[in-house]
C-alpha cells in the first residue's frame, strides 16, 4: 500500500511538472503582441480591406447596423460578413508553426497570404496575413504583419479552417438579391417566348387587385386568375438569384449565342423598365452543350439583365412567378378571376 502511495506521488510529480514545462515553453514561444488576432470588439470594425498578390482586392464598408457595401457599388450578403466577422472575434492561436515550417510559411505566407486591415473611424486595429489550411485541414496559417513568427489559428468549437471566410471575389460578395422593385410601382409586366408564341403575355395593373392580361398578340383575355397575377406583381419585390458570373467566360457567349428560352420586362410607372433574359443552362456548365440542348439542368437557368449587364445562375423554384407563361394565368373554371372596369 505504502509503494502505491510513492508511486502515485512519483506519477502526480511527473505530471506537474511536464504541465510546468509545456507552460514555460508555450509562454516563451508565443509572443503576446504577435500571437494577437482576434478583434475583441467586432462591433466597433466599420472598414475591412482585403488583398492577394494577383491584384484581387475588396473593400467593405459599413452603412448602417447589420449594413455593409463592396467596393462601393453593391450590398454585401450578410451571411459573409457574419462569417468574417465572427472569425475576426473569436479566432485564436491553436499553436505555433512547428519550428522546423516557419521559414517555408512564412514565405507561403508573403506569396499567397491573403491581407486582411480592419479599421474603426479611420484608425488601423489589426493587420494580418492569412494562409492556407494544415494538411488536417482543422487550422489556418497566418501571421501578423511585421511579426517574425507565423502561428496556426482557429476557432474554438468549431471545424474547418479560415480562409474561405477571408475571400476576395466581389461577385462572391455580393448581395444574392438581384432587384428590389415595389409592387404598386409597377405598370405592366411583359413575357416573350420565342419557341411557344402562345405562351406570351403582358398583364397590367390597374390598382389594388385589378388587373389586365392580353395574349402575345395585344387581345385581351378573360377570365384570368387574381391569385396568380397577384403573385406576378409581387414577385418583384425580392428577386434572388443564385450567384453572378459576369467575370466568367460563359458570359458573352450565351447572351449572343445560346437560345433564349424567354424574356421578361417590368414596366414602371415612372417610365423606367427592367428586362431580363433567360437562356436553358446546361449541366456541364459549357456552352457547346447548351448549343446542343444535351444534359440540361432543369433547375436552374441563365440570365441576364439588361440594364445592370449582370450575367449569372437563377434557381428556377426561387422564382416561380418569372416563368408563369399565359396558360398559367387564366382562370380555371372560373376560379379567382376579375375583369377590367
Amino acid at each position: 500500500m505504502r509503494k502505491n502511495l510513492i508511486y502515485l506521488g512519483i506519477l502526480l510529480l511527473l505530471l506537474v511538472l511536464t504541465w510546468w514545462v509545456y507552460q514555460k515553453r508555450m509562454s516563451t514561444t508565443l509572443d503576446r503582441e504577435e500571437s494577437e488576432f482576434s478583434i475583441a470588439d467586432t462591433s466597433v470594425v466599420d472598414q475591412i480591406f482585403m488583398a492577394d498578390k494577383t491584384g484581387g482586392q475588396v473593400l467593405l464598408k459599413k452603412t448602417g447596423p447589420g449594413q455593409w457595401r463592396v467596393n462601393g457599388t453593391y450590398t454585401a450578403r450578410p451571411d459573409a460578413m457574419a462569417a468574417l466577422l465572427d472569425a475576426l472575434l473569436r479566432m485564436q492561436v491553436k499553436s505555433p508553426v512547428p519550428r522546423p515550417a516557419v521559414d517555408n510559411i512564412r514565405k507561403q505566407l508573403a506569396s499567397l497570404g491573403r491581407k486582411v486591415e480592419v479599421y474603426s473611424k479611420g484608425k488601423k486595429l489589426s493587420v494580418l496575413y492569412i494562409g492556407y489550411s494544415t494538411i488536417d485541414s482543422r487550422g489556418t496559417y497566418a501571421i501578423r504583419e511585421g511579426a517574425d513568427l507565423p502561428y496556426i489559428l482557429h476557432v474554438p468549437g468549431t471545424e474547418g479552417y479560415l480562409t474561405p471566410r477571408f475571400f476576395i471575389d466581389e461577385e462572391e460578395w455580393r448581395e444574392r438579391i438581384l432587384l428590389r422593385i415595389h409592387p404598386d410601382s409597377i405598370l405592366a409586366i411583359e413575357a416573350r417566348f420565342p419557341d411557344t408564341p402562345a405562351y406570351s403575355y403582358r398583364a397590367e395593373l390597374l390598382g389594388p387587385r385589378r388587373f389586365a392580361l392580353y395574349d402575345g398578340k395585344g387581345r385581351p383575355v378573360a377570365p384570368f386568375s387574381t391569385e396568380k397575377l397577384t403573385a406576378l406583381f409581387g414577385g418583384p419585390a425580392q428577386i434572388p438569384v443564385e450567384g453572378y458570373d459576369n467575370q466568367g467566360v460563359m458570359k458573352d457567349s450565351i447572351v449572343e449565342m445560346a437560345p433564349l428560352r424567354h424574356s421578361l420586362g417590368i414596366t414602371l410607372r415612372n417610365g423606367k423598365s427592367h428586362q431580363l433574359n433567360f437562356y436553358p443552362k446546361s449541366q456541364l456548365n459549357q456552352l457547346d452543350v447548351v448549343l446542343l440542348g444535351v444534359m440540361p439542368d432543369l433547375d436552374r437557368d441563365y440570365f441576364y439583365y439588361k440594364e445592370g449587364n449582370d450575367f449569372g445562375f437563377i434557381q428556377k423554384r426561387s422564382v416561380p412567378w418569372m416563368y408563369f407563361t399565359l396558360r398559367d394565368l387564366i382562370a380555371i373554371n372560373g376560379r379567382s378571376t376579375t375583369s377590367r372596369d
